[in-house]
């Protein structure tokens, strides 16, 4: 008798827990955690963000310019947002950005400033750039910003593609 009960106690204990699962399907199924971009873990609502432009063409710009774009964007979610940290792809981009928290329907900035010094030629250099912009509390939470320049230099000049044997390693 005690084996049948033990029996019955084991098998049941078996099927209930089966039945209680910490995760369900579509938890797995919509998951989109990545290691370089792990889950938002913030309980509650989020803000979002919408940008007006990710990417901008300053077009013919002369060597040693500085050039500037501002990225507008409005947070479109439902709590505050935050600009968490802003990283330039090198150092001729300077970013600047909204440090307040940004309220539903509210717009912040990240402004790129560009310094084409020694990154252009007499035909004129394509130069490709980028800034990763990281989020707090919201739903978006990394927006890449592109904009591209073609640096032109007075002919006679030397650009720093020159002096580097053709390969202007800035200029992506």
């Amino acid at each position: 008798m005690r084996k049948l009960f033990l029996s019955i106690a084991v098998v049941s204990l078996a099927l209930f827990s089966c039945g209680q699962s910490e995760f369900e399907t579509e938890d797995i199924e919509n998951n989109t955690a990545t290691a370089d971009q792990p889950k938002n873990t913030h309980k509650g609502p989020l803000g979002d963000v919408r940008f007006k432009d990710t990417a901008f063409m300053f077009g013919d710009v002369k060597d040693g310019e500085l050039v500037q774009h501002t990225y507008v964007f409005t947070n479109v979610g439902q709590a505050p947002l935050s600009i968490s940290n802003v990283t330039a792809q090198c150092g001729c981009t300077t970013p600047e950005y909204t440090h307040e928290v940004i309220a539903p329907g509210k717009t912040g900035k990240v402004t790129a400033t560009f310094n084409s010094s020694s990154r252009g030629g007499p035909a004129g250099i394509l130069n490709e750039k980028s800034i990763t912009v990281q989020f707090e509390n919201s739903k978006t939470t990394e927006v890449v910003l592109k904009f591209k320049a073609n640096v032109i230099a007075p002919a006679g000049s030397v650009s720093e593609q020159e002096l580097n044997g053709g390969s202007d390693e800035h200029a992506h």
